[in-house]
């Protein structure tokens, strides 16, 4: 039985128009429809001696869910309410602090729970934005790759696509 192995389709930068010397925020899409879309970030760690770290993430779609106390959760997009256990043991690992991300952000918090609801991956990377920027892009990729070569860097980020290994 073959797996559909995803075929990542640039969205768009949001980040620096010179992402390799300034940092870039890269979205991007399966073009097979198999995989949700991805963030990754793009940074440079060390000017002195030039390293890049590269943070990829998945920019999954969230819901709000109100339990019977009448408490709203930002729940995964695939939670079910038939699901064991209530529905506060799904809310994602940032959910309770998205009123202090927000105010970091400078929006309100409803606008933000919106961004991770929208069913627009550049919209959502914008709420996946705000929590790397406030937690550390770390916690959404706690395996970055690490790059000592600038023509690495500029291969990976040509005009012809990411030039990644299956799932990074």
């Amino acid at each position: 039985m073959e797996t559909k192995q995803p075929k990542w389709k640039l969205l768009a930068n949001l980040g620096d128009a010179d992402p390799i010397d300034y940092g870039g925020y890269f979205v991007y899409i399966d073009e097979t429809g198999v995989y949700p879309p991805e963030g990754e970030r793009l940074e440079v760690i060390d000017e002195d001696k030039p390293t890049w770290e590269i943070l990829r993430f998945s920019l999954d779609q969230c819901k709000l869910v109100t339990d019977k106390d009448g408490h709203t959760w930002l729940v995964s997009f695939n939670y079910n309410e038939t699901w064991p256990h209530p529905v506060a043991a799904y809310h994602e690992w940032f959910a309770e602090d998205l009123a202090r991300v927000a105010s970091y952000t400078g929006q309100p918090v409803e606008e933000l729970r919106a961004q991770f609801c929208s069913d627009g991956p550049l919209i959502r990377a914008r709420a996946y934005e705000a929590i790397g920027d406030y937690h550390g892009f770390d916690n959404l990729d706690s395996y970055p790759l690490i790059y000592s070569n600038r023509a690495d860097v500029e291969a990976r980020y040509s005009a012809d696509g990411p030039r990644m290994t299956v799932g990074r």
